[in-house]
């Protein structure tokens, strides 16, 4: 019995610790243009300077496969999706928990502290940007990774000035669910992050907030009730495409076509 046991939790010890960890892309720390000037979308506004800290981000969007998984190890119910394509239709909530168990799938510390009581209807979430743990991207990484970093040429949309090489949307994803990389990465080598599936990031939402946000490492409004996603969806017209382009959803509610990707900061 003994070594059985012993076999047993080398067993689920060796399948733990031997999964792929995520890939990552590296991004280097710079200053960056955020935003637009754009007379249209007034959220984007107005156009400012950011600088940012060194940071890794995934080169993928989050597979279901992982939330699959996760979710049997969390007790959740069986989600909805394929295995081998993005996840989606994944509150924000569900995503930072996720986070934190992927975390320590791979041996990292966790980067959310998080309060929850489903019956009394409490989740309070902070987050430790000095950890080396998987978390969301700040609103202000996701555009500086979907722009290119330190390598961008300027594009509109992630990768390229026309949507059609780099981003599943209205006018050719044809009805279909496509895979995470099928079409060309952008400058730092980071697939879908226009079209596909939305990604979720850590800020909460505020309309005004580039009126007055932190010029050094932004993580958006100490208060608000919504949280931001970006990137548009395989389902989008072109305009809701561009790297630019805010929208935002309450952090306890899912989306169809919206995922997310993890980051982590670089100690």
């Amino acid at each position: 019995m003994k070594i059985y046991i012993t076999f047993l939790a080398i067993f689920i010890s060796f399948n733990l610790f031997s999964q792929k960890k995520i890939k990552m892309v590296l991004i280097n720390g710079g200053t960056f243009e955020m935003g637009s000037d754009s007379k249209q979308f007034k959220d984007e506004t107005p156009k400012h300077t950011v600088k940012l800290d060194t940071f890794y981000i995934a080169q993928y969007e989050m597979s279901f496969d992982e939330y699959k998984a996760f979710c049997k190890v969390a007790g959740f119910s069986d989600p909805y999706g394929e295995e081998g394509f993005p996840v989606a239709n994944i509150t924000w909530e569900r995503a930072v928990m996720m986070c934190n168990w992927l975390s320590r799938r791979d041996g990292f510390d966790k980067a959310y502290h998080i309060v929850r009581d489903d019956k009394a209807g409490i989740f309070e979430v902070t987050c430790n940007f000095n950890s080396d743990g998987y978390r969301l991207p700040t609103e202000a990484e996701w555009e500086y990774a979907a722009k290119g970093g330190d390598r961008s040429k300027g594009f509109v949309f992630s990768g390229s000035n026309s949507p059609y090489s780099v981003a599943w949307f209205s006018e050719n994803y044809k009805g279909e669910e496509h895979k995470s990389g099928e079409l060309l990465p952008n400058e730092a080598g980071i697939y879908d992050m226009s079209g596909n599936v939305a990604e979720w990031c850590w800020d909460l939402y505020d309309a005004t907030y580039y009126m007055h946000s932190d010029s050094i490492n932004p993580k958006g409004p100490d208060v608000g009730e919504n949280r931001v996603f970006r990137g548009g969806t395989r389902r989008d017209k072109m305009e809701h495409l561009f790297i630019t382009r805010r929208s935002y959803l309450e952090p306890k509610k899912k989306n169809m076509y919206l995922g997310f990707r993890v980051v982590r900061s670089k100690k």
